[in-house]
């Protein structure tokens, strides 16, 4: 069985589903949903905008900055904590 990353978004092939898992009493709670959270799905877009600039952009120094915008987007997109 995969373990899944505590205290942060995960998506589970198996299920279909993501999952989100903590830890209470020693034992793990899992909680499921069909939908993205919010905050992926915001991230997705600025991604996609930025990539679509990436493409059209021919000036390296701009290629560099937004590859670099790119990937703490990713980063974040793979934190993603339970909303409150």
């Amino acid at each position: 069985m995969r373990k899944y990353t505590l205290n942060r978004w995960n998506f589970s092939d198996k299920a279909g589903k993501w999952v989100y898992v903590t830890k209470e009493k020693g034992k793990r709670k899992y909680i499921y949903q069909l939908e993205p959270p919010d905050e992926f799905i915001k991230l997705t877009y600025k991604i996609k905008e930025i990539n679509e600039k990436l493409v059209a952009s021919e000036e390296e120094e701009e290629i560099e900055r937004l590859y670099s915008e790119m990937m703490e987007i990713s980063k974040k997109m793979q934190a993603i904590k339970m909303e409150k």
